[in-house]
């Protein structure tokens, strides 16, 4: 049952509802991790490459985002944070969003399989696949729904491993992987905690609805910044002196991390949440431009 009547709106505004859907700042930054993870392999990879598992990581992503939405559109509706999302506020048809999720991720997946390789589109279809049918319904049933989001959060750095056929066997594949799931935490566990009571509302299971105190989710915002504080090294290796300095760089990003989480858990409150999230929106891009540069030496 849509949340609200289809309202009218010219072609061109209403092309921008459909690309709203799609969460584009975070597929933007899916797409940087997938093209980072292909210059980590560190061999010779063609731009008509790159292009080609942009592209169709960019579909299935993007599908994955609309139907996630499509699913939730009811709860959406009733969440200050996400009433105004395309769906709840009747921007888009809950029938036309559903057609375009499954359409894009078809059509994205056989782009992978043809023009990428078969690994790569394995990989995006598993992402696809725990992200809308497993993270998705979990959400309402168990607080255990981030950790698990955490996997599909971080498998498009597998993507970008795979189409630039690069082994998953390879240690540094787990790492990036490590790094991407990690970093989930912190940053996950900020919006958690700073939206409870819509969660809440909305009937969502998040550790922060089922332990108010913000103690749980503290305690895993302070594990996965330690993990990051560990990987850390790992990922930008020290060849060299310039290694060495982009290393201490890495080191001291996660750090700051860390630090943002030990002062969340040592005061739960909403100002310390929003910081670790700010810091969390710093530290990925940060640490992602650090293994490019150290890709390069």
């Amino acid at each position: 049952m849509e949340a609200t009547t289809l309202k009218p709106a010219i072609p061109a505004k209403r092309l921008s509802y459909y690309i709203e859907l799609t969460k584009p700042r975070i597929l933007i930054m899916i797409l940087l991790t997938v093209v980072i993870a292909m210059v980590a392999v560190g061999s010779s990879v063609g731009l008509v490459t790159v292009l080609h598992a942009c592209i169709g990581t960019a579909l299935v992503a993007a599908s994955a985002s609309v139907l996630n939405q499509w699913l939730e559109r009811d709860r959406d509706a009733v969440m200050v944070r996400t009433s105004k999302r395309p769906l709840p506020s009747g921007r888009v048809a809950s029938s036309q969003a559903a057609w375009m999720g499954w359409l894009m991720v078809v059509v994205g997946s056989v782009y992978l399989g043809m023009l990428v390789n078969l690994p790569t589109m394995w990989c995006g279809l598993a992402t696809w696949f725990l992200y809308v049918w497993v993270y998705t319904p979990l959400k309402t049933v168990s607080w255990t729904n981030t950790l698990v989001g955490t996997i599909p959060g971080a498998l498009p750095v597998w993507m970008g491993w795979t189409a630039a056929d690069g082994s998953l066997w390879d240690p540094q594949a787990w790492v990036l992987l490590g790094i991407l799931i990690a970093w989930q935490l912190p940053h996950f566990m900020a919006i958690a905690f700073m939206y409870a009571e819509q969660y809440e509302l909305a009937g969502y299971k998040m550790i922060t609805v089922t332990d108010k105190s913000g103690v749980g989710a503290g305690l895993h915002a302070i594990l996965g910044s330690l993990a990051l504080v560990v990987l850390a090294p790992l990922a930008v290796p020290a060849s060299s002196v310039f290694g060495w300095c982009l290393m201490l760089l890495a080191v001291a990003v996660a750090v700051w991390q860390l630090q943002a989480a030990i002062q969340f858990v040592r005061r739960p409150e909403r100002s310390t949440a929003r910081r670790m999230l700010h810091v969390s929106l710093l530290h990925l891009p940060l640490t992602m431009l650090l293994i490019l540069l150290s890709c390069w030496l």
